[in-house]
């Protein structure tokens, strides 16, 4: 106390001073991000634009100082300098330039007023294999596993029964969501592109996994493709105009990136299905089981993204969104793609540094939500690790142990998993009493926090609110900012 006291009568300008750079230095490293579904209809009609539009209006007060254009597709084209979103899969608008002016208007008035822009590549239908999902990832270990009464309700409990006419057995989607089998896409391996193959080049000489990489030159989007465990063919999802022009879409989107004037891109990858397709067994024929083929895809398709980045638009930054498992090291039973970036940051730690620290840092950002309490599927880390706000503490800390810097995600309103009309019970949505628990423990020891989505209504009134998500996180990772008392609009005040 004596020495305190003998500090602050001596040096009392020179402490506020510091205090100032330190309040400012916080600001300026935290940072609060949101997606924005842009594909987003209401009453029948595409409102990505106009809030798109609302954003940018407010840019300088919004509580986010970095957004996510969701969701640009695996198989996307782009002609450098063609100025059009026609073959991107963003799906704003279908008319002109398919909305690349408008999106390069809002884009340049948002990183104007501050707030970073990133394309994000991926999302959970652009990383849905239907056939596939359904038979080794849904289907794949039994009838015991969380999402098998699809199987049940639209196959009669029989995968045979999971075909084309029913989406297989709507695993990608319900019915509700009026998808068709065209609305989904894979992650192809462009293996015609110079810059892919350096990745995989790259990929081949440091692979620590028990089996070396492996490529499947005939899984094309677009194109039959037959299974070798079954027989049976299918049409492997996604468009493949990409293939016909012998383009690269990791290559294209830091093109359309430069040329929109984005702050840089994300990669969204979830294949789930090729996890549970390409595994081998580690133990008996019931697991457990490893998956390298898929940390070897995932560092391929991101060492692609950094190679382009870095020969066409060095300034770019690159994020990517992480499992909640993703860092988690131990057994893996299968579906999930559990320790898929701890092996990626041992394996190849300069691809996961790219992303997670240094100039062009975008961010490893956990997406610690769409989690379960149903410890009949043993849901739950452990039995005392339940609550959504220890199971993303738990998840967080796996990347703190793994020495991977990452950030902390948020849901708003109802959850996508588990089912709403199946399993509602057993769903963790985010209450405000559970932010406030977050953003006071876990987002205290992670630079930044996003949340899915910007523009998404709570479901009930305990739920926090878009703007009640943003303001907590900025008042943990950027204190005393102005903008933690700025508002997103609502959507229907668009």
């Amino acid at each position: 106390l004596e020495v305190r006291s003998y500090v602050m009568s001596r040096f009392p300008l020179c402490l506020a001073v510091f205090a100032v750079l330190l309040s400012t230095t916080a600001a300026a490293d935290g940072w609060v991000g949101g997606y924005i579904l842009m594909s987003k209809t209401r009453s029948n009609h595409i409102v990505g634009l106009s809030e798109l539009a609302k954003l940018a209006a407010d840019a300088k007060t919004l509580p986010v100082n970095r957004i996510w254009l969701a969701f640009f597709s695996p198989t996307m084209v782009y002609v450098p300098g063609s100025k059009t979103l026609a073959h991107t899969g963003l799906n704003v608008s279908m008319a002109g330039d398919y909305g690349f002016s408008d999106v390069k208007k809002y884009i340049g008035q948002l990183t104007s007023g501050g707030v970073e822009v990133y394309l994000s590549m991926g999302g959970w239908n652009y990383n849905c294999f239907p056939y596939l999902y359904a038979r080794y990832s849904v289907g794949g270990y039994g009838s015991n596993t969380p999402n098998y009464w699809k199987i049940q309700k639209y196959g009669g409990g029989n995968i045979d029964n999971c075909v084309a006419s029913n989406q297989y057995c709507y695993v990608c989607e319900p019915p509700s969501q009026g998808t068709t089998l065209t609305d989904f896409s894979i992650f192809p391996e462009p293996l015609h592109s110079a810059t892919f193959q350096e990745a995989v080049k790259f990929v081949a000489a440091h692979a620590g996994g028990s089996h070396p990489p492996a490529w499947d030159p005939k899984m094309i989007p677009g194109h039959t493709w037959t299974d070798s465990k079954t027989g049976i063919s299918t049409m492997v999802p996604g468009n493949p105009l990409y293939h016909h022009l012998k383009r690269d879409p990791y290559q294209d989107i830091v093109y359309l990136a430069r040329d929109l004037n984005a702050t840089g891109i994300d990669l969204d990858y979830e294949e789930f299905w090729h996890a549970d397709y390409f595994k081998y067994q580690a133990g008996g024929a019931k697991g457990p089981w490893t998956l390298p083929q898929t940390v070897y895809k995932y560092a391929a398709i991101a060492k692609d993204i950094q190679l382009n980045i870095g020969s066409l638009a060095p300034h770019l930054k690159m994020s990517t969104a992480a499992g909640a498992v993703g860092a988690w090291s131990g057994k893996w039973w299968g579906g999930n793609l559990k320790g898929v970036w701890l092996h990626a940051d041992t394996w190849y730690p300069e691809i996961v540094s790219f992303m997670a620290k240094g100039a062009n840092a975008g961010g490893i950002n956990v997406m610690s939500y769409d989690l379960s309490d149903d410890e009949k599927y043993h849901e739950c880390p452990s039995t005392s690790i339940c609550t959504l706000p220890k199971q993303v503490a738990f998840y967080l800390g796996t990347y703190k142990t793994a020495n991977i810097v990452a950030n902390v995600g948020y849901e708003v309103g109802t959850p996508a998993y588990p089912s709403p009309t199946h399993d509602k019970s057993h769903q963790l949505p985010l209450t405000k009493t559970d932010l406030s628990q977050i953003t006071s423990g876990t987002q205290s020891q992670h630079p930044g926090g996003f949340m899915w989505s910007l523009f998404k209504p709570k479901a009930e009134m305990d739920n926090a609110s878009p703007t009640e998500v943003a303001q907590a996180i900025c008042n943990v990772v950027m204190k005393g900012s102005s903008r933690c008392t700025g508002t997103i609009p609502a959507a229907s005040d668009l």
